[in-house]
């Protein structure tokens, strides 16, 4: 059986983006590269709970509560690549405001809008 880690990822930020991040988390550190690629991608975003787009959304909402910026860019776009309009990340990002407060949404919702500058990947079924 493949590991689906890979796979996963490449769904959530691009298969252009796999091989990069996938050489930058080893590079950080080999373990925690090991952990996000079974764990997180393998195990947790694999699941069949949640739709693709319903967990990048609640990853955006969360990275958002936590300040999280460069992974919150990430998650933006991998939410558009699941089939989120901009519209429906800006409302997340607006529903942040009332549970981290609104400097959290305002950071996030720069973030969204540099993070998208450029990105014009079509989402899936668009």
């Amino acid at each position: 059986m493949a590991e689906p880690g890979p796979e996963v990822m490449a769904r959530f930020v691009g298969p252009e983006n796999v091989e990069r991040g996938r050489a930058y988390l080893e590079q950080l550190d080999p373990e925690l590269h090991r952990h996000i690629i079974d764990f997180v991608y393998g195990e947790v975003y694999a699941g069949d709970v949640l739709d693709p787009k319903t967990r990048a959304l609640c990853t955006v909402a969360m990275l958002a509560c936590l300040g999280q910026q460069l992974q919150l860019g990430v998650y933006v776009r991998a939410a558009r690549r699941q089939g989120a309009s901009e519209e429906e990340v800006r409302e997340v990002l607006r529903q942040v405001a009332v549970y981290a407060g609104f400097p959290s949404a305002w950071n996030a919702l720069a973030t969204m809008q540099k993070s998208l500058e450029g990105f014009d990947e079509p989402a899936p079924g668009a």
